[in-house]
């Protein structure tokens, strides 16, 4: 078992650095040149030193020792330029190449099937993403902790290199074995050691009791503006300080147990370097008052025990760390590996200047995934070209998701789908994604120009934008826009406008139309406009719709009767369909029902 996690541990440190190279391959190839450079700097100046200190005291002349001594300072400045040049344009390499990974992981979710992205699966991934890369996680610090372990590693090898002809001279093998047997005992200690402590802030972190969901929720997820503007009204100071206070205990603990791995880490690495380094120091004295070498090597040797002293220890402690990094983006990886389930058909589809289109559900049941209920029943249903139909029931009833399932952001359970008599899942999905122009009810708005935000585009045609904003009824906001579709909705990036939510509600709804396509789908369209804005889009809606098919969902049902047919959803299933006077007169049918639990409003809103 130990030997496939550790396999399994290599080969996924192995698509982490690959990922790294495909990515920006300089990334990489920079930091071993640089990491020898660094080992080597130091050793410059200490042999310089000894050979200096040697020269005085065997009494050569100056000239020799003075241009040994303008070598080295030049040797020293041509390496630190050297150095300093790579590490900046790798540095720059590193600030690209991680936002790139991070557009390479937005992009998954773009072309991540929609039913995948709402699977318990992926949520748990998510979560793990989330918990991995904090604390001192993620690409960035990758890159941090492989040079510091290309660097230690190099500086370790050049050392014990520096250090061998120390070993070989006169009969010091028995010390230098002994010397050998202690270093190797020291790294093994170093090693476990490391091992040990990132195991066990590891368990910490992934321990179901170190859990922050309210810092998470408050500090990452909602908008702060949001917070603070409900705090204020309903004054939810208190409870909101309950709330972090509870995960401020977690993380109290949290820091306590990891301070005391820490501190007991860096205890037994201090005894380790410790007895290694007094023990090298105490063979270099020894060595050299029984005249193995000349005084001014001391200086030579005595520098290098601790410069590889120091890379030894830091080998080890940054070698830990590493495989605790890659074992921490696993998860990222895993979710960049997720394959889509929907089968993407080859099919085109047919490019009709009519717009001819027949959608028939053909007995389509459907459960979300992770769900044992039905959202959707044995339902069945044409959708003819240019026909308006209002699709009205209760929350839950089934309503959403056959918009989901006609827009193939899920496919049934159960039954099919067909456009023009073939089965949608067999058409091109770009292409059937074409088809529809839909305004969901939780739509968003991005803080970008208002041209952008209906066209979804850097280009847009301005007469047709601004014909449609007049259409929906935002004309007199518009006018009032210095950059008209130049300008920014919100002030998040640039000075922009704020919005009322009927205003973005237009916005999305002038963004439906003008893409143009055969089908409008609007799920709850004028739930945030006031009445009046209401009734007007209303009694424009065929001659803004034109022959284009528009389905839509609503809980007025007073806004159905321009409807020549509605559609009745209860528990999943279609138990009624018609206009409104066919419905209406049927006083055991479940549209009766929701016509009279509402007709209240309708009658107070005119006695008002």
């Amino acid at each position: 078992m130990k030997c496939e996690e550790k396999s399994s541990g290599i080969k996924g440190a192995l698509k982490v650095y690959k990922i790294m190279y495909n990515t920006d391959k300089f990334t990489l190839i920079l930091l071993p040149p640089i990491a020898i450079i660094n080992a080597f700097k130091p050793y410059i100046s200490l042999f310089a030193t000894a050979y200096i200190l040697n020269g005085l005291i065997t009494k050569v002349s100056f000239k020799p020792l003075i241009v040994y001594a303008l070598a080295a300072i030049v040797l020293n400045f041509i390496a630190s330029f050297i150095e300093n040049y790579l590490s900046k344009i790798q540095s720059v390499h590193n600030d690209v190449f991680v936002p790139k990974i991070y557009m390479d992981k937005a992009e998954k979710y773009l072309k991540m099937d929609y039913q995948l992205l709402e699977s318990p699966k992926v949520n748990d991934i998510n979560s793990k993403i989330w918990k991995d890369n904090n604390w001192g996680s993620g690409f960035y610090n990758l890159s941090y902790y492989l040079r510091l372990l290309l660097d230690n590693l190099f500086g370790f090898i050049i050392g014990v290199i520096m250090f061998i002809p120390l070993l070989m001279i006169g009969n010091g093998y028995i010390t230098s074995i002994f010397l050998l047997l202690l270093l190797i005992f020291a790294l093994v200690m170093a090693l476990i050691n490391s091992k040990v402590i990132q195991k066990k802030i590891t368990e910490l972190l992934n321990s179901p009791n170190f859990n922050i969901p309210y810092y998470a929720y408050f500090f990452w997820t909602m908008p702060i503006n949001h917070i603070l503007k409900t705090a204020r009204i309903y004054k939810t100071s208190e409870i909101l300080k309950d709330y972090i206070d509870k995960d401020n205990n977690v993380l109290i603990h949290f820091y306590k147990t990891f301070t005391k791995h820490q501190i007991k880490s860096g205890f037994i690495s201090a005894i380790s370097n410790g007895v290694l380094t007094v023990s090298a120091y105490l063979f270099v004295i020894v060595r050299a008052a029984a005249g193995a070498f000349p005084v001014g090597d001391i200086v030579r040797y005595a520098g290098t025990i601790y410069n590889t002293a120091n890379n030894f220890f830091g080998l080890s402690s940054s070698l830990s760390i590493l495989i605790d990094q890659t074992d921490r983006l696993q998860s990222t990886l895993e979710f960049m590996e997720i394959p889509n389930v929907l089968y993407r058909g080859t099919i085109p589809v047919e490019k009709r200047n009519d717009n001819d289109y027949l959608i028939e559900f053909h007995n389509v049941s459907f459960k979300y995934p992770g769900s044992d209920k039905y959202s959707l029943k044995n339902f069945s249903m044409k959708l003819n070209i240019g026909q308006r139909l209002a699709i009205v029931g209760m929350n839950g009833s089934g309503k959403t998701t056959m918009i989901k399932l006609l827009c193939r952001l899920y496919d049934p359970t159960e039954g099919k789908i067909t456009l023009n008599g073939i089965d949608i899942r067999k058409y091109n999905y770009e292409e059937y994604m074409h088809l529809f122009s839909v305004v969901f009810q939780d739509f968003k708005l991005y803080s970008f120009k208002l041209s952008e935000n209906i066209a979804c585009s850097t280009a847009i045609d301005k007469k047709r934008a601004e014909y449609i904003l007049h259409e929906v009824g935002i004309s007199e906001r518009y006018k009032k826009m210095e950059k008209k579709l130049d300008t920014y909705l919100y002030n998040n990036y640039d000075k922009g406008v704020e919005i009322s939510g009927g205003e973005a509600q237009k916005i999305a709804l002038a963004r439906a139309l003008y893409k143009n396509a055969p089908f409008i789908l609007l799920d709850e369209p004028t739930a945030a406009l006031d009445p009046i804005s209401e009734f007007d889009i209303y009694s424009k809606f065929n001659e803004i719709v034109g022959e284009k098919t528009a389905i839509y969902i609503s809980h007025r049902l007073s806004s159905c009767r321009f409807c020549d047919d509605i559609a009745v959803f209860h528990e999943g299933e279609l138990i009624q369909r018609g206009n409104h006077n066919t419905l209406i007169a049927d006083e055991n049918g479940k549209y009766y029902e929701l016509w009279n639990a509402q007709a209240q409003y309708y009658t107070e809103s005119k006695a008002v």
